[in-house]
Protein backbone atom coordinates (compact mmCIF):
# COMPACT_ATOMS: atom_id res chain seq x y z
CA UNK A 1 0.00 0.00 0.00
CA UNK A 2 1.16 3.49 -0.88
CA UNK A 3 2.70 5.66 1.94
CA UNK A 4 -0.58 7.36 3.95
CA UNK A 5 -1.49 10.54 2.32
CA UNK A 6 -1.18 13.53 4.81
CA UNK A 7 -2.87 17.31 5.50
CA UNK A 8 -0.35 18.59 3.41
CA UNK A 9 -1.47 16.21 0.66
CA UNK A 10 -5.05 17.34 0.29
CA UNK A 11 -5.18 21.22 1.84
CA UNK A 12 -5.79 24.52 -0.32
CA UNK A 13 -2.68 26.43 -0.03
CA UNK A 14 -3.44 29.62 1.87
CA UNK A 15 -2.36 31.91 -1.10
CA UNK A 16 -5.84 31.07 -2.91
CA UNK A 17 -7.37 32.81 -0.63
CA UNK A 18 -8.64 36.31 -0.60
CA UNK A 19 -7.97 38.74 2.53
CA UNK A 20 -9.67 41.37 4.33
CA UNK A 21 -8.13 43.51 7.27
CA UNK A 22 -9.69 43.34 10.56
CA UNK A 23 -11.02 47.21 10.47
CA UNK A 24 -12.33 46.36 7.32
CA UNK A 25 -16.23 47.19 7.05
CA UNK A 26 -18.83 43.73 6.09
CA UNK A 27 -19.36 46.22 3.35
CA UNK A 28 -15.96 45.60 1.44
CA UNK A 29 -15.34 41.89 2.70
CA UNK A 30 -19.20 41.63 0.67
CA UNK A 31 -17.63 42.82 -2.17
CA UNK A 32 -14.95 40.07 -2.39
CA UNK A 33 -17.25 37.06 -1.67
CA UNK A 34 -19.51 38.70 -4.48
CA UNK A 35 -16.61 38.48 -6.90
CA UNK A 36 -15.90 35.75 -5.90
CA UNK A 37 -19.52 34.08 -6.21
CA UNK A 38 -20.15 35.64 -9.50
CA UNK A 39 -16.54 34.04 -10.59
CA UNK A 40 -17.98 30.75 -9.85
CA UNK A 41 -21.43 31.41 -11.47
CA UNK A 42 -19.27 31.66 -14.88
CA UNK A 43 -17.15 28.86 -15.03
CA UNK A 44 -14.06 31.36 -14.32
CA UNK A 45 -10.94 29.32 -14.35
CA UNK A 46 -9.44 29.53 -10.88
CA UNK A 47 -9.48 29.03 -7.40
CA UNK A 48 -12.88 31.40 -5.97
CA UNK A 49 -13.61 30.96 -2.18
CA UNK A 50 -16.68 31.19 -0.11
CA UNK A 51 -14.11 32.07 3.35
CA UNK A 52 -12.06 35.32 3.30
CA UNK A 53 -9.27 35.45 5.78
CA UNK A 54 -8.69 38.55 8.03
CA UNK A 55 -5.23 40.16 8.97
CA UNK A 56 -4.43 42.42 11.58
CA UNK A 57 -2.64 45.54 11.37
CA UNK A 58 0.97 43.23 11.77
CA UNK A 59 0.08 40.68 8.38
CA UNK A 60 -0.85 37.89 10.64
CA UNK A 61 -4.23 36.00 10.30
CA UNK A 62 -6.20 36.54 13.43
CA UNK A 63 -9.89 34.38 11.97
CA UNK A 64 -11.71 33.91 8.69
CA UNK A 65 -14.92 35.14 7.64
CA UNK A 66 -17.63 33.24 5.59
CA UNK A 67 -20.36 33.89 4.12
CA UNK A 68 -22.41 32.50 7.66
CA UNK A 69 -20.36 35.05 9.14
CA UNK A 70 -21.66 38.06 6.82
CA UNK A 71 -25.35 36.76 7.51
CA UNK A 72 -24.96 36.50 10.55
CA UNK A 73 -23.51 39.68 11.26
CA UNK A 74 -26.87 41.12 9.75
CA UNK A 75 -28.26 40.54 13.25
CA UNK A 76 -27.93 43.63 15.65
CA UNK A 77 -25.90 44.07 18.74
CA UNK A 78 -29.03 44.39 20.31
CA UNK A 79 -30.92 41.24 19.56
CA UNK A 80 -27.62 39.30 20.48
CA UNK A 81 -28.16 40.44 24.04
CA UNK A 82 -29.04 36.67 25.78
CA UNK A 83 -31.80 36.97 28.24
CA UNK A 84 -31.00 36.71 31.86
CA UNK A 85 -33.19 34.09 33.89
CA UNK A 86 -35.14 36.12 36.59
CA UNK A 87 -36.54 34.91 39.60
CA UNK A 88 -39.52 36.96 41.08
CA UNK A 89 -40.58 36.97 44.55
CA UNK A 90 -42.96 39.62 44.76
CA UNK A 91 -45.66 40.12 46.77
CA UNK A 92 -48.27 41.83 44.90
CA UNK A 93 -49.45 41.47 41.57
CA UNK A 94 -49.05 45.01 40.67
CA UNK A 95 -45.18 44.89 41.08
CA UNK A 96 -44.99 42.11 38.65
CA UNK A 97 -47.17 43.28 36.09
CA UNK A 98 -44.60 46.40 36.08
CA UNK A 99 -42.12 44.21 35.49
CA UNK A 100 -43.76 42.64 32.83
CA UNK A 101 -44.57 45.45 30.85
CA UNK A 102 -40.90 46.52 31.18
CA UNK A 103 -39.50 43.13 29.73
CA UNK A 104 -41.87 43.78 27.01
CA UNK A 105 -41.01 47.28 26.01
CA UNK A 106 -37.44 45.90 25.95
CA UNK A 107 -37.78 43.15 23.84
CA UNK A 108 -39.72 45.21 21.16
CA UNK A 109 -36.84 47.27 21.23
CA UNK A 110 -34.22 44.36 20.55
CA UNK A 111 -36.43 43.23 17.84
CA UNK A 112 -37.68 46.18 16.52
CA UNK A 113 -35.44 45.18 13.24
CA UNK A 114 -37.78 43.00 12.26
CA UNK A 115 -39.90 45.28 11.04
CA UNK A 116 -37.04 47.24 8.88
CA UNK A 117 -36.72 46.01 5.35
CA UNK A 118 -33.53 43.98 4.40
CA UNK A 119 -32.07 46.29 2.45
CA UNK A 120 -32.23 49.03 5.58
CA UNK A 121 -30.74 45.87 7.44
CA UNK A 122 -28.01 45.37 5.34
CA UNK A 123 -27.15 49.06 4.35
CA UNK A 124 -26.86 49.61 8.49
CA UNK A 125 -25.04 46.40 9.55
CA UNK A 126 -22.45 45.92 6.64
CA UNK A 127 -20.79 49.58 8.03
CA UNK A 128 -19.74 46.83 10.75
CA UNK A 129 -15.88 45.49 11.54
CA UNK A 130 -15.14 42.49 9.61
CA UNK A 131 -13.34 41.70 13.33
CA UNK A 132 -16.75 42.03 15.03
CA UNK A 133 -18.27 38.98 13.43
CA UNK A 134 -15.07 36.83 11.85
CA UNK A 135 -15.12 33.21 13.10
CA UNK A 136 -11.74 32.25 15.90
CA UNK A 137 -8.84 30.39 13.50
CA UNK A 138 -8.03 27.85 16.58
CA UNK A 139 -7.29 24.77 16.72
CA UNK A 140 -4.86 24.70 13.85
CA UNK A 141 -2.85 21.37 12.18
CA UNK A 142 0.25 20.87 11.54
CA UNK A 143 0.82 19.69 7.49
CA UNK A 144 2.11 16.06 8.63
CA UNK A 145 -0.83 15.78 10.30
CA UNK A 146 -2.96 12.56 9.21
CA UNK A 147 -6.33 12.88 7.51
CA UNK A 148 -8.19 11.15 10.20
CA UNK A 149 -6.76 13.77 12.60
CA UNK A 150 -8.09 16.45 10.58
CA UNK A 151 -11.11 14.41 10.54
CA UNK A 152 -11.82 14.54 14.30
CA UNK A 153 -11.03 17.73 14.42
CA UNK A 154 -14.00 19.35 12.26
CA UNK A 155 -16.47 17.46 13.72
CA UNK A 156 -15.30 17.48 17.56
CA UNK A 157 -14.58 20.72 17.41
CA UNK A 158 -17.47 21.77 14.69
CA UNK A 159 -14.74 23.32 12.99
CA UNK A 160 -15.77 23.44 9.32
CA UNK A 161 -11.85 24.47 7.64
CA UNK A 162 -9.09 24.25 9.87
CA UNK A 163 -5.72 26.12 9.34
CA UNK A 164 -2.52 23.96 8.56
CA UNK A 165 0.94 25.25 10.18
CA UNK A 166 4.45 24.61 8.88
CA UNK A 167 7.34 25.55 11.52
CA UNK A 168 4.46 28.21 13.25
CA UNK A 169 3.47 29.85 9.82
CA UNK A 170 -0.06 29.15 8.15
CA UNK A 171 0.29 27.32 4.56
CA UNK A 172 -2.92 25.88 4.35
CA UNK A 173 -6.57 24.90 4.74
CA UNK A 174 -8.63 21.64 4.86
CA UNK A 175 -12.12 21.91 3.88
CA UNK A 176 -14.86 19.27 3.56
CA UNK A 177 -14.44 19.13 -0.38
CA UNK A 178 -11.01 18.89 0.36
CA UNK A 179 -11.59 15.77 2.49
CA UNK A 180 -14.36 14.83 0.16
CA UNK A 181 -12.18 14.66 -2.81
CA UNK A 182 -9.62 12.36 -0.97
CA UNK A 183 -12.36 9.88 -0.01
CA UNK A 184 -13.74 9.74 -3.75
CA UNK A 185 -10.15 9.15 -4.72
CA UNK A 186 -9.67 6.38 -2.87
CA UNK A 187 -13.01 4.68 -3.18
CA UNK A 188 -12.72 4.62 -7.11
CA UNK A 189 -15.56 3.69 -9.91
CA UNK A 190 -16.87 2.03 -6.66
CA UNK A 191 -16.53 1.09 -3.05
CA UNK A 192 -13.70 -1.34 -3.14
CA UNK A 193 -14.10 -2.64 0.44
CA UNK A 194 -17.69 -3.81 -0.29
CA UNK A 195 -18.25 -7.50 0.69
CA UNK A 196 -15.10 -7.22 2.67
CA UNK A 197 -16.26 -8.49 6.20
Amino acid sequence: MADERKVKDIMSPIEEYNFVNEDDRLCDALRILRDNHEKLQQNTPGNFHKTLFVKNSEGQIVGKFSTFDLIRGLVPESARKTDSKKQYYYRSLSMRAEEVEKEIKQIQERFHWFNTSFFDLVRQETQKKVSEVMSPIDPLLEENDSINKAVYLMFKENIRQPLVLRDGKIVGVVTLMCVFEELLTLAGDQCFWEGIS
